[in-house]
């Protein structure tokens, strides 16, 4: 790449110089790379066309820079845009010139995208209620509306103070750009509600804009950048973390990645020689790699793996740039600026803030000073005449001995590393944590559906394509293998993965299309003209439409199989608003209306019953000893003071005498030999019977005489969600003839002894709530 686009003042300088570079053009239009002898001019006009940019070096051969931008010139035309070699320039890459069938299909691309996250709007939107996908979102969803409530105005950041050390030091940037957002458009709850459901699907579409750039940048093909977005709008890994009403943190890590691996490929394509240098493009893109690096770090505390390919990328490109005979420094120049921005930014809100650890926030830092290493070796390396083979030996060995002064030198520091390290391999039970292969996970089918297939050869062939000299190639590249080994390890970085594996899904779908004669050939070389989509005929245009749903179809299916199961069952949201309903006209608060569920809806329900969505840390330890207890009253003493309400759902405990058998298949009654329960009251039952909820109550007390050790029965009919079940509690009467018995639920009892004697008794709501007692006859 060159400084092409001043050809034109070149030319008007020196005018004689037009014949020279008129030949040179000829023989580039006919030949892919030159040499010296191929061309009819002497040395001393041919180095002027070096020293001026024109002409540049690609390995043992030569080309024009930028031929557009030359045929402008030679034509006396202006080259608005136009840039190096190797990919287009930022402007092109943003498209400032807009063309208006490219800009159209762009569209209708990303409305695929907005359709296939926003679909289940009816499941999102209920009533009056915004019911967020799954369980996490409201943890986010609480503390959003924690320092909302703590906020003056959306100036006031001393609000986020009210933020607990585990944000602080986890999401803190997620968290603080959603109030920032919430507290523009009024930061009340319905607000906050509206922007966490709504920032998944933002971020979907900005994912997928940065992806058609990155795509196009780096293939100088529209085609491929078109359908990277198709594909990522089906790899259901990605499409239901991104899903309306999915406000996980996950959906806050795309944009990020997404902006600094096209920032790399901007600086790493326009920043050539020392003269391209002195243009705003490479510094632009710099400022892009700084914000993306200090934006992923301070959004998560696992981001400093997100920077991981950053630092491939910069060894690849020196040893790109050694085999070349180039200057390192020159070319990375701009990525050294920008990992250093990066650094400063995220060092200086760490110190400001307190915001992330400190080996977290310093992340960039580390990967500024192993640039500043690597870049220095290379340089090293080209004087004294090195290899790249050579210097990839040094650079591993250097990397040893930083890891060995790490280890040593910095001992809390690795400690800490140590313990983060251990959390990436571990597997908890959180499906989010097991590998991509795994038998436990959901399935790299599920999770990618055949993107996967197509991808995997075209990343092989990426990298032959980054070992050739294309640094578009080697940034994507670099990002797809990295963040697939994460994958491979724990399933959660699948998101991350998606859009580079539709970039390189879509690359060999476009080769797939040109070798069954349906398109033209891609070009993967990303220096020459931008290959344009053309509209096909009929016959063509159905033809790739079946070619993309051999390979999107599963994913297609699986993406709302996938959204389907982060969405909030209509039985537990039935079952939250029946209980918040309970609470309200009891004026239960926080933590006597606290709901006991199983740890993966926890958060949903106390959200909507109580507001405090913040931990399941009780419910994952309680729920399942609670529903497998045989013994009633040691499982009531455990919860009484901690839980207002329990909710049980369906599972495989099959034993009559459990909690569980007791609580959600007979609502608290006898049933046979076993006893029913005293302190439940049954409140909500769904349809299917897949989610009941209960009061845990003191319960009213009847008593009463009856025959010395005679057995005493009392029933009554309940009226659970419209619906009527039997309620039974029996007792046996002691010697002198007293029983008494605790009932959960109001109502007219029969009081029935074994002798055929029977009576009636009233108990009220008041007494089953307060503990009150009755007494028979």
């Amino acid at each position: 790449m060159s400084d092409t686009p001043g050809a034109g003042a070149v030319l008007d300088d020196r005018p004689e110089l037009r014949d020279a570079t008129e030949a040179v053009l000829a023989v580039d239009d006919e030949r892919d790379g030159w040499t010296f002898d191929d061309i009819p001019l002497d040395s001393g006009q041919f180095g002027e066309l070096v020293s001026a940019g024109i002409v540049e070096k690609d390995g043992d051969e030569y080309r024009i820079a930028d031929p557009d931008a030359v045929r402008a010139a030679l034509n006396g035309e202006s080259a608005v845009g136009s840039d190096s070699g190797h990919g287009l320039a930022l402007g092109d890459a943003l498209r400032v010139n807009l063309d208006v069938r490219a800009t159209g299909l762009l569209v209708a691309a990303l409305a695929v995208v907005f359709v296939a996250r926003t679909y289940v709007i009816g499941s999102i939107y209920r009533g009056g209620d915004i019911v967020l996908s799954s369980n996490d979102p409201y943890y986010y969803r609480y503390h959003v509306e924690q320092v909302a409530a703590n906020a003056g105005s959306a100036a006031d950041f001393g609000a986020l103070s009210v933020l607990p050390q585990a944000l602080t030091k986890g999401e803190p940037l997620t968290i603080a750009t959603l109030w920032w957002v919430s507290s523009l458009f009024g930061g009340g709850k319905t607000v906050i509600g509206h922007v966490l459901a709504w920032y998944p699907v933002v971020s979907a579409l900005v994912t997928s804009a940065l992806l058609y750039l990155l795509a196009v940048r780096v293939s100088s093909d529209r085609r491929v950048g078109l359908a990277s977005v198709l594909f990522l709008a089906f790899i259901p890994g990605h499409a239901f973390r991104t899903s309306l009403g999915f406000a996980d943190h996950h959906a806050f890590d795309y944009p990020w990645l997404g902006l600094t691996a096209l920032a790399l490929v901007v600086a790493l394509t326009t920043a050539t020689n020392r003269t391209s240098l002195r243009r705003p493009q490479p510094w632009i893109a710099a400022v892009g790699i700084g914000v993306g690096t200090a934006g992923q770090v301070l959004a998560w505390e696992a981001g400093p793996l997100l920077v991981l390919p950053v630092s491939l990328v910069v060894l690849g490109q020196t040893l790109l740039d050694v085999s070349n005979d180039r200057s390192a420094l020159v070319r990375n120049a701009p990525v050294l600026a920008g990992v250093s921005l990066g650094a400063i930014l995220a060092g200086s809100v760490h110190t400001i803030t307190g915001w992330q650890t400190a080996l977290v926030a310093g992340a960039p830092a580390l990967l500024t000073l192993g640039t500043v290493v690597v870049i220095a070796t290379a340089e090293v390396a080209k004087r004294v005449g090195g290899t790249a083979k050579q210097l990839a030996v040094v650079n591993t060995g250097l990397g040893v001995v930083g890891l060995l002064l790490f280890r040593f030198g910095f001992t809390e520091q690795w400690g800490t590393f140590n313990r983060r390290l251990d959390l990436l391999f571990r597997s908890d039970g959180i499906a989010e944590t097991y590998g991509l292969f795994s038998a436990d996970a959901f399935g790299f089918l599920f999770l990618l559906g055949l993107t996967l297939f197509l991808a995997l050869p075209a990343m092989a062939w990426g990298v032959d394509l980054a070992r050739n000299d294309r640094s578009g190639w080697l940034v994507a590249s670099s990002y797809a293998w990295v963040l697939f080994a994460l994958a491979v390890i724990q399933v959660r970085f699948v998101g991350e993965l998606a859009p580079f594996l539709a970039l390189f899904a879509s690359l060999a779908f476009v080769w797939v299309a040109s070798w069954v004669d349906l398109a033209r050939p891609v070009l993967t070389t990303g220096d020459r003209d931008l290959r344009d989509v053309l509209v096909p005929d009929t016959r063509a245009a159905a033809s790739l439409f079946v070619l993309f749903l051999l390979f999107g179809a599963l994913g297609i299916v699986q993406v709302p199989v996938k959204t389907s199961q982060v969405l909030v069952e209509d039985g537990t949201y039935d079952a939250a608003t029946a209980i918040e309903a309970d609470a309200a006209e009891r004026g239960l608060e926080y933590p006597e209306s606290y709901v006991l569920s199983r740890w993966g809806q926890n958060r949903v329900y106390n959200y909507f019953v109580n507001g405090d969505s913040q931990s399941y840390g009780y419910a994952r330890q309680t729920y399942g000893p609670f529903v497998g207890a045989t013994d009633p009253d040691a499982a009531y003493n455990r919860i009484s003071n901690r839980a207002g309400y329990v909710v049980t759902t369906e599972t495989n405990i099959e034993a009559p005498t459990t909690m569980y058998a007791r609580l959600h298949q007979h609502f608290g009654s006898r049933n046979g030999d076993v006893d029913g329960l005293a302190h439940y009251r049954p409140l909500f039952t769904s349809e299917d019977g897949s989610h009941r909820a209960f009061a845990v109550v003191p319960g009213g007390t009847i008593q009463g005489t009856s025959a010395p050790n005679s057995t005493v029965s009392v029933v009554t009919t309940v009226g659970v969600s419209d619906r009527e079940v039997d309620y039974e509690r029996q007792t046996t009467a002691n010697r002198n003839g007293n029983f008494t018995v605790t009932v959960a639920n109001p109502g007219t009892y029969t009081v029935t002894t074994d002798n055929g004697s029977e009576t009636t008794v009233e108990v009220t709501e008041q007494m089953v709530y307060g503990g009150g007692n009755v007494t028979v006859g």
